[in-house]
């Protein structure tokens, strides 16, 4: 089905290989797991199955890629489209509707089919999928969760043989992984051939036929489903590679603090004349890293907006050291990394990004926290060149200079492999030594490892629990 033979491929001029010599063979029907650490090769190497590569992206290539007997590089991309359909990391960037209604249909239009039919498959997929609720939205009000969600509900319409999924997990809640997982699994039972780059593994390890496990570049080994699944876990650490189940997630136990140097007061938040809740009251100490949690569509964002003054609550009051903070004053306590860290970097080096931040910024510093992150070999690359969890990461590095009281993080281990995760765990406990951290996430594996207290947002109102307890 997809023949991978010799193929090597670098960016632009630069001569620096991110594939190198790849030699595989994907039958039709086969489950396959690209997997290793971040910035391995995994996402160039689904590039090179839907055509992006070399048809858009400019680079040198050599060796081929056939796909259903047709060589990629030879084959028209719009011919290409109607045997893969791809599901990129950031699913903004693969939209070209302003509502959802029109993004399901776009694929289906593209090849002519009759308008008829259009409408009937329509609510067929959003009965297989599951998303009415995503109908008829505009694109704009969609969570970072949903927009994966309909992304893949725009493939799933056009009914591909090959699917190609770039981290679809990135931005879902638990429920949707869950549903992820459902489809995923449909998708098999239908003969269909699934190429997967991921770094949340749990919620797919029963679907595996074949693991792929890339390093800088080059394919070091190919498992069976049943060898992967067999790996020691001390073996799983040493590839970089995330839990294989989530058996360490903490207990919960309801708690109520009030008291402490952060305290919200009857807390009132508006999204878009919705209520997000309502007359919520609790309190955070330096220390605490508090996971705000939810699923998609229920506010997280909106929360942090409000808690760091990006938005204006609709009621109540937000105190800091026994003094109240009205909106705009907020942004002198907090920074923020966003859940696109894309819209907060700016400059044309990884390294001048500190300078936006603070201009005296001690040099020495920079580079300590660049290599402490991998990213010192970068320091001269234009932070879009990075992969997703590298941008990720010097988001997370230029946050660490920010001499803020509460630091917020939206989904900050999207992309990451195990070990760049286990580093940014152990730079935001750092952090929160004299600070309060707030992380919105659905990564439960990261909750385990890293917070002390979840926050979760439902129906219209806030509950907290206590993670220190065993």
């Amino acid at each position: 089905m997809i023949t991978f033979e010799n193929l090597s491929f670098s960016y632009g001029n630069t001569g620096e290989e991110q594939l190198n010599s790849l030699d595989l063979q994907i039958k039709k029907g086969e489950f396959v797991l690209l997997c290793g650490r971040s910035a391995c090769g995994k996402t160039t190497a689904t590039k090179c199955i839907n055509g992006l590569i070399p048809h858009f992206t400019e680079g040198k290539y050599s060796g081929s890629v056939v796909v259903k007997g047709k060589e990629i590089a030879k084959t028209p991309v719009y011919e290409i489209s109607e045997d893969v359909g791809s599901v990129f990391q950031n699913p903004k960037t693969q939209f070209f509707n302003l509502d959802s209604d029109s993004e399901l249909v776009f694929g289906m239009e593209n090849l002519g089919i009759e308008p008829n039919k259009i409408n009937a498959r329509v609510q067929e997929v959003a009965h297989d999928l599951m998303i009415e609720n995503l109908l008829g939205r505009s694109v704009f009000g969609l969570s970072g969760g949903e927009k994966q969600i309909l992304a893949l509900a725009s493939i799933y319409a056009v009914n591909p043989d090959i699917y190609v999924l770039d981290e679809p997990t990135a931005n879902i809640d638990k429920d949707g992984i869950d549903r992820l997982h459902e489809i995923l699994l449909k998708l098999k039972q239908m003969g269909k051939t699934i190429v997967i780059s991921e770094h949340r593994l749990y919620f797919l390890m029963d679907l595996v036929d074949k693991a792929v496990y890339i390093e800088h570049g080059a394919i070091q080994k190919v498992y069976t489903g049943d060898e992967f699944r067999a790996l020691a876990d001390s073996e799983r650490i040493r590839l970089g590679l995330r839990c294989f189940t989530l058996d360490n997630e903490k207990d919960e136990v309801p708690t109520k603090c009030n008291s402490g140097i952060l305290e919200i007061d009857n807390l009132s938040v508006n999204y878009k004349n919705r209520t997000i809740f309502s007359n919520a009251s609790f309190a955070a100490a330096r220390g605490d890293i508090i996971a705000v949690t939810g699923r998609n569509g229920s506010g997280k964002s909106a929360f942090l907006r409000v808690l760091c003054g990006l938005m204006k609550e609709k009621a109540g009051r937000i105190v800091f050291d026994g003094k109240p903070y009205p909106y705009k004053k907020r942004r002198e306590l907090c920074y923020m990394t966003m859940q696109d860290v894309v819209h907060q970097l700016f400059s044309d080096s990884v390294w001048e990004e500190f300078s936006l931040l603070n201009k005296t910024v001690d040099e020495q510093e920079i580079a300590k926290i660049l290599r402490r992150l991998d990213l010192l070999d970068y320091k001269d690359k234009h932070p879009m060149t990075l992969s997703g969890g590298q941008k990720q990461r010097l988001a997370l590095a230029v946050a660490t200079l920010a001499n803020k009281d509460i630091m917020i993080f939206d989904e900050p281990t999207s992309g990451l492999d195990y070990g760049n995760m286990i580093k940014v765990c152990e730079l935001i406990k750092e952090l929160s030594s004299n600070r309060i951290v707030f992380v919105a996430t659905h990564d439960r594996e990261l909750m385990g490892l890293l917070c002390t207290r979840r926050m979760e947002i439902s129906n219209e109102s806030i509950s907290v629990y206590d993670l220190t307890t065993k």
